[in-house]
């Protein structure tokens, strides 16, 4: 899945991420409202932080060559 150690690294967070993210949610809407808004910030975090991992990673790949 991942070629490099950097890509396993972010692929690892994306998955947590998307995890995280619906049961920040599910939290939120069963009236657990700062805990909920606690861990879908917390998801959100972690994908964005994943994507533009894996995007800076994949320009590295194409400019070797």
């Amino acid at each position: 899945m991942a070629a490099n150690r950097q890509q396993g690294s972010y692929l690892a967070l994306f998955i947590t991420g998307f995890t995280v993210l619906p049961a920040g949610l599910v939290a939120l809407a069963s009236s657990r409202l700062v805990i909920g808004g606690f861990v879908t910030v917390a998801g959100l975090a972690l994908l964005a932080y994943s994507l533009v991992g894996l995007r800076r990673i994949k320009a590295l790949e194409f400019s070797k060559e």
